[in-house]
C-alpha cells in the first residue's frame, strides 16, 4: 500500500456506509472500506448517493465524473456482467492507495468473488458480519438466504453451515433458544460431532437441569460423547485468555461491565 496518510479533503458530512453502519469523512477511509471489506462491496457502495458525496463533499468532480459514467454502463448489463471493479479501481487510482501490484491482486481477487453464486457472497458479508459483531445483521443475511433456497442448488454443507452461523449470530443476541434450534438443524443435514457439540453445549443456556437431561434422554444420546463435550467446554473455560478476561471483568465495577454489555449488544442489533 502505497499510503495510509489522509491526504485529500475531509467532508463535511459523512457518507453512510450502511453495511456497517458507519460513517467515513475522506476518500481515503473509503478506500481502507473497500480493500478491506471485499465481500460488502455492493449497492451500498455502488450508487448515485455515493458519486455525489464525492463531488459534493470531496470535491472531487473528474472522479464523480469517471463513477457516474461506470454506473450508466452498468444499468446497461444483465447482473452476471456487472463489473465491479469498474467502479471501484478508479478510487483507488484517485487516491494512489494501493501500488500497481496490490491493484492487479485486488482486481484478480475481486474477479474471484464475482463468479460466486449471489447465496455465497450473501454467506460471507454475513460471516464478515458475524466476525464484526453485527449479529442481527447478519442474522437477517443468512435467513434471507434460507428464504430462498433451492434443493440441489448449493448442497447440504453450505445450508449446514448457514444454518450454524445463523445459531452464532441468534447467540450473540441471547436468543439461546432459537440458536440452538440452527445448530439442531444444521446437524441435521451433516450429522457432525462440531454441529452436535454445539447444540448440546447450548441447550443448558435456556433449559433447567432435569429438562437439559431429558432432552439428551429423548436425543439417545450417547453418554461418552455428551461426557466428551462436556469436558470439552469445561477446558475452553479454562483457556488462559478466557480466564485473564473473566479476571478483569470481576475487577471492574458492576455498573461499568452492564454498561458495556449494553452497548455491544445494541450495537449488534443494528439492522
Amino acid at each position: 500500500m502505497s499510503y495510509d496518510l489522509c491526504l485529500v479533503k475531509q467532508a463535511n458530512q459523512p457518507y453512510y456506509i450502511e453495511n456497517i453502519r458507519t460513517g467515513i469523512y475522506s476518500l481515503e477511509e473509503l478506500c481502507f472500506y473497500l480493500h478491506n471489506n471485499l465481500c460488502l462491496i455492493d449497492e451500498s457502495i455502488m450508487n448515485e448517493k455515493l458519486c455525489d458525496w464525492i463531488r459534493d463533499e470531496l470535491h472531487l468532480s473528474r472522479l464523480y465524473r469517471i463513477l457516474y459514467g461506470q454506473l450508466q454502463k452498468m444499468e446497461e448489463k444483465s447482473p452476471t456482467e456487472k463489473d465491479a471493479a469498474s467502479f471501484v479501481l478508479p478510487i483507488f487510482r484517485e487516491a494512489g492507495y494501493l501500488t500497481s501490484q496490490e491493484m492487479r491482486d485486488y482486481q484478480d481477487q475481486l474477479s474471484k468473488l464475482e463468479v460466486q453464486s449471489d447465496e455465497m457472497k450473501q454467506k460471507m458479508r454475513g460471516d464478515y458480519l458475524v466476525k464484526e459483531k453485527m449479529y442481527a445483521r447478519a442474522a437477517w443475511m443468512y435467513r434471507q438466504i434460507l428464504k430462498k433456497k433451492s434443493p440441489g442448488k448449493l448442497g447440504s454443507q453450505f445450508y449446514a453451515g448457514v444454518w450454524n452461523n445463523l445459531g452464532v449470530a441468534l447467540t450473540g443476541l441471547f436468543r439461546f433458544e432459537d440458536a440452538a434450534d440452527c445448530f439442531w438443524e444444521s446437524y441435521q443435514l451433516l450429522q457432525t460431532k462440531e454441529s452436535f457439540r454445539k447444540y448440546i453445549s447450548a441447550l443448558p443456556l435456556f433449559l433447567s437441569e432435569e429438562d437439559y437431561r431429558n432432552r439428551l434422554k429423548e436425543l439417545h444420546a450417547d453418554e461418552y460423547l455428551v461426557r466428551t463435550i462436556q469436558e470439552h467446554n469445561a477446558k475452553l473455560c479454562q483457556n488462559p485468555d478466557f480466564l485473564t478476561y473473566k479476571e478483569q471483568m470481576l475487577s471492574r465495577p458492576l455498573e461499568e461491565v452492564t454498561g458495556e454489555l449494553k452497548e455491544q449488544y445494541f450495537r449488534s442489533t443494528r439492522t
